[in-house]
Parts: structure tokens; C-alpha cells; sequence
């Protein structure tokens, strides 16, 4: 699979993936100011953004697309910065690959299963059809009578497209999301350890990552080091990005 990115300066390669029903889009600003140090990739995963769309939807499969991708580009070793699921498609492949990651930044995410985190949304996906609507306005309104919080709204509306037939729709394969949600949730198996450095951050508001790292972590990242972000939840990238931007520049170089 080819997957869509964007690409931004020059130097080290430090590729971003992002998180569930996300896309390459939430980390432009972020990516651009990366770029001044490093050669940023900021990616689409399967099912998301502008990347293919595919009825296949596992951690397996899109450690394979990152590897894919990474041999594609000719580079032996990379930085790897993930969030939520981009996050434990990280580790995964640094689990896969350890020889190939150079670094690792997780954020807001741990190896066990995700519990209870989407209600909102899947109940959105479920019952929302775009196709019924003439304008982002319109379902900009709709939204709101589905999701309380106005980050999750904005988050819906950057995943709005309108298809060369007028109509509009979701960008990500929202069948293939919902299908596999519980595999995207589930616990990861990792085969093996990683022994190079890695960055957890988490939220201080957020209930992904305990306030100190799960000795599961420790077993397969050794080296792993925590840090929170304060006033910040699950999408402390988008909460305090000049925070974020310091830590992860300063964790690479």
C-alpha cells in the first residue's frame, strides 16, 4: 500500500503518525516547525485521510505499511512520533524492527486495551450519513446534537469531503473503522524488546497513561522515560502544542 504524506525540510527523518480517525492534517503546524531540524513526514495510516481505503484494518497490517513506506524513502533508521493509534502502530513496529528506530516518542497511549474512549464518535459514525446533507454548515449543526464536546466536532469536520459528484461524505473508510474498532482498541502483542530511547507523554487530564509508566512498558521499552503535559487531555498536541514541540525537538537531537 502507498500511502499519502506529507513531506517537510530536511535532515533526520522523523515520521508522524497520527491517531484514530485522524489525519496527516493534524500535525502540519507542528511538522512545519519540526522541519527546521528534521525531515518530517506526516502520514496517512490505512483508512484515514487521502491513503487508500482498504476492508483490511489491523496493527499487523499497518506495521507493514510503515515498513513499506521507510524502505520506499531508502532510509535505514528513522524517529518515530506517535499519537493514540499511531501511537501503538509505533511501537509495534519498533517491537517488529528495532534495528530500524532510531527513537521513539509515544503519546498518550499504553500497550493495554483502550476502554470506553469513543462512544461519541462511533455513535456519530453510525447514525450520521453525510451524503443526506447539502453543506458542511449543515452538518457542522448536526454535530452538535451528537457530540458535547466542540474538539470532537471540529475534529468530525476535518474528516468532510465533497466527492466529484457534489456530494459529500466521510474522508476516512468509516465501515472499516467501525468494523475493526475492537481490534484497533485491543492489547498489543509485541514480539520483541526495543532498546532504544523512548518518550511516553501523556495528558495530564487524560486517563490513557497512569501517572507512572505500566511495568508491561518498562518490559518491552527498558529505556522508556514518562512525562505529562499540564492542562492538557488525550489531544495534548492540539492542547499545548509549543509544549509539545520543545519536548519532542529536545528528546531527538
Amino acid at each position: 500500500m502507498k500511502l499519502h504524506y506529507r513531506k517537510y525540510g530536511q535532515g533526520e527523518p522523523l515520521i508522524i503518525l497520527h491517531g484514530l480517525f485522524g489525519s496527516s492534517d493534524n500535525w502540519h503546524s507542528l511538522a512545519r516547525r519540526w522541519s527546521e531540524t528534521f525531515q518530517v513526514f506526516a502520514l496517512d495510516l490505512r483508512n484515514h485521510g487521502s491513503s487508500p481505503h482498504e476492508s483490511v484494518m489491523s496493527y499487523g497490517e499497518m506495521a507493514q505499511d510503515l515498513k513499506q513506506f521507510i524502505e520506499h524513502q531508502g532510509f535505514e533508521h528513522v524517529n518515530l512520533l506517535g499519537h493514540s493509534m499511531g501511537g501503538k502502530v509505533s511501537m509495534l513496529y519498533a517491537s517488529m524492527y528495532p534495528d530500524m528506530v532510531s527513537g521513539l516518542a509515544i503519546l498518550d497511549i499504553g500497550i493495554e486495551k483502550v476502554k470506553g474512549k469513543h462512544t461519541e464518535i462511533l455513535n456519530t459514525l453510525t447514525n450520521l450519513d453525510p451524503t443526506e446533507y447539502d453543506s458542511r454548515k449543515e452538518i457542522q449543526k448536526a454535530l452538535e446534537s451528537h457530540l458535547s464536546a466542540p474538539v470532537l466536532r471540529q475534529f468530525l469536520l476535518k474528516n468532510i469531503l465533497r466527492r466529484v459528484d457534489g456530494s459529500l461524505a466521510w474522508k476516512f473508510n468509516h465501515e472499516a473503522l467501525l468494523e475493526h474498532y475492537a481490534d484497533l482498541t485491543a492489547s498489543l502483542d509485541l514480539p520483541d524488546v526495543f532498546m532504544g530511547p523512548t518518550l511516553f507523554l501523556r495528558g495530564e487530564s487524560s486517563d490513557y497513561l497512569d501517572s507512572e509508566l505500566d511495568p508491561l512498558i518498562l518490559q518491552y521499552f527498558p529505556l522508556a522515560q514518562l512525562m505529562s503535559i499540564n492542562d492538557a487531555g488525550h489531544w495534548l498536541h492540539a492542547d499545548q502544542p509549543n509544549h509539545v514541540y520543545t519536548l519532542i525537538k529536545d528528546f531527538f537531537t
